[in-house]
This record gives C-alpha cells, sequence and structure tokens, in this order.
C-alpha cells in the first residue's frame, strides 16, 4: 500500500471531516424530530451510564429548563450533559460526574433534549432521578474520588445499583 502524504494523516484535517456516524445522527434528528443512541461515556455517571438507550427529540435552546438533559453538536461530535443555567445567548450545562461546568454553549449547537431512558429492560426517569439521596451520594463520590469513577467506568453493574 503506498504511502499517504502527511497533510492527510494529521489531526487538523481529520477533525474537519465529519465522522459519517455523527452526520447521520444529526440528519436523522434534523429529519424526523427524534433520536435514539446508546450512551458511550461516563460523564453523566450514576444518571446515565455507558450502554444506557437515550431518546432524544428535537428541541430549541427556548425550550430547555434547568436540569433537562440535553444533546449538544461541538467539534464534529455530540455530547449529552444536563442543563445548569440558560441565558440570553448562551446555555450551560454538566456532566454529572465531572467536577465543573462545561463552557458556554451556543444556543444554535442545541440538537435536542432526552424525552426517553433505558436500561436493559427497565424505563428510567429520563437523565436520572437526579434527586435521590442515593444518587447524589454517588456523584459526590464520583466528582470526588478518582477510584470511584474507575469503577464505575468498568463495571456497569454498580450504575444500576444507584439508579
Amino acid at each position: 500500500m503506498p504511502d499517504q502524504p502527511k497533510e492527510l494523516l494529521s489531526a487538523h484535517v481529520r477533525s474537519e471531516v465529519p465522522c459519517p456516524r455523527i452526520a447521520l445522527a444529526v440528519d436523522v434528528l434534523r429529519r424526523f424530530g427524534r433520536l435514539r443512541f446508546r450512551a458511550t461515556g461516563g460523564s453523566m455517571l450514576p444518571a446515565i451510564a455507558p450502554g444506557d438507550l437515550l431518546e432524544f427529540h428535537r428541541c430549541s435552546a427556548e425550550a430547555l429548563r434547568r436540569n433537562d438533559v440535553v444533546l449538544l453538536r461541538r467539534n464534529g461530535g455530540l455530547v449529552a450533559h444536563r442543563v445548569v443555567a440558560v441565558g440570553p445567548g448562551s446555555l450551560v450545562t454538566r456532566g454529572d460526574a465531572l467536577p465543573a461546568n462545561d463552557a458556554p454553549w451556543d444556543p444554535r449547537d442545541v440538537m435536542g433534549r432526552l424525552v426517553g431512558h433505558r436500561r436493559g429492560h427497565r424505563h428510567l426517569h429520563p437523565g436520572g432521578r437526579h434527586w435521590n439521596r442515593r444518587q447524589r451520594i454517588s456523584r459526590w463520590l464520583l466528582c470526588r474520588v478518582p477510584v470511584t469513577q474507575a469503577l464505575f467506568h468498568r463495571i456497569p453493574a454498580l450504575t444500576a445499583m444507584v439508579s
């Protein structure tokens, strides 16, 4: 196989090319108004665990309220985080397992709001019941104890205990 030119292998060029799966997901949400996919990251633990089935409906930034879980588009990827504050011209979110808020989002980055959440065969409250004592304690541990975060990423059964 011939060598690829170095400019095709650089991270800068790769970041500009949209991932086909992300482009398809964005297109499905825009055309049909709803999107289902499995969560892959751990930033929303314990409310949303890797492997959970999530359903988002298209919405605008004006329709969002504090504590909604929102799907946003940034840098060619999708992020699902909880709304912390909605202001004029900006939106602030944070992953439940993260210690700090995200940088403010442009309202045009909003793709949809979480309306359905399923773990295995159980239907859960969209975005988790963040007011439960178990989840508040778990979230506190995840934000402040790195070993706890590593365990939750490696053992998905632990997330079922706190939901």
